[in-house]
């Protein structure tokens, strides 16, 4: 008799098994409906109160009022946002952590860094492009130069007299300036700091001749006089300083760059929960408030999808890649 009980269960399997099927197929569906259950976690590689934490703040407060749940900020600054990245990459995938990703992370590092412990495109989920912010050419309140062609001009009849400020060697601040030097055919001096207020310093003291920095980091020092503003590194103006003209329209014709943010998760993070994420983030972005803040800071929400957050990033890391190249900057 258990043996007849036996066969007759396991004919019953296939049937079973198809019974079961349609469900297996929701699941996933199942559970991004379901998801989030509890707080989440997004993970910032700053130490609190910079441009980038706040803008992390603005958007997980925003994020929390439309998934239902509180999404809890934490700032691990280290080792130019590595710290964080790895932190990310070695989370569990289920995605209650995600990364406020920056170009440091996901396109500096790897190319400067051949110790990273994770491979920006192979480790990271994108969920939306967040922001974008132009950086902003500056020169000394007495500088002779008024102008971007007056920079140019002056750095061609004195080979050797442009000294230049960054934030440190592979920093944003750097390669922009890189780009510009190269763009232009001038020569320049690179004087690496730890961080951009130390430069900022120098720059103010008349000890460099010019510099690129965040147009949020500087605003207040153009509108005090302090320093002298040229151009900003976007081919539109700014918001926060529209009487700006972009440097492309001043005899740079294609050059650009910004600094910018955008939401990660681990890379094995089911789909359709990257799905409910992403959709989280670009409402957070677009919300009236957001904007009207984010505007106030001299940035540009985006709010991309997952899909042209990719294709961003890859051009990123071909555009900088070149850059470091051609300045021939080693790891």
């Amino acid at each position: 008799m258990q043996r007849t009980i036996g066969r007759s269960s396991r004919s019953q399997l296939p049937a079973l098994a198809l019974l079961l099927l349609p469900q297996a197929l929701l699941a996933p569906d199942a559970i991004a409906q379901a998801f989030p259950e509890r707080p989440l976690r997004m993970i910032v590689p700053f130490a609190p109160g910079g441009v980038a934490d706040i803008v992390a703040r603005i958007v997980g407060q925003k994020m929390s009022e439309g998934l239902g749940q509180t999404v809890v900020v934490d700032n691990r600054a280290g080792a130019g946002g590595s710290l964080a990245a790895e932190l990310t990459t070695n989370a569990r995938p289920d995605g209650y952590t995600m990364l406020l990703c920056t170009a440091s992370i996901a396109v500096f590092n790897p190319l400067l860094t051949p110790t990273v412990k994770y491979d920006p495109l192979r480790d990271l989920a994108p969920l939306s492009l967040v922001s974008s912010a132009p950086f902003v050419l500056l020169v000394p309140a007495n500088s002779p130069a008024n102008s971007v062609h007056e920079l140019v001009a002056l750095a061609r009849a004195k080979p050797g007299w442009i000294s230049f400020g960054s934030a440190g060697i592979g920093s944003a601040s750097h390669l922009i300036t890189e780009i510009f030097v190269s763009m232009t055919g001038i020569k320049a001096t690179h004087v690496p700091y730890k961080g951009t207020a130390p430069a900022t310093n120098d720059l103010l003291a008349g000890q460099l001749q010019m510099m690129f920095d965040s147009i949020s980091a500087s605003v207040q020092h153009i509108k005090s006089g302090r320093v002298r503003a040229l151009g900003v590194s976007q081919r539109t103006r700014s918001p926060l300083m529209p009487s700006l003209v972009p440097i492309s329209d001043s005899g740079v014709p294609g050059f650009e760059g910004a600094s910018w943010q955008g939401m990660c998760a681990p890379a094995a993070t089911p789909r359709p929960i990257v799905q409910v994420l992403s959709n989280a983030v670009i409402r957070a972005v677009k919300a009236p408030e957001t904007a009207e803040t984010f505007a106030g800071l001299g940035i540009e929400g985006i709010g991309s999808t997952a899909e042209e957050f990719r294709a961003f990033h890859k051009a990123e890391i071909v555009k900088w890649g070149k850059a470091i190249r051609d300045a021939g900057i080693k790891p």
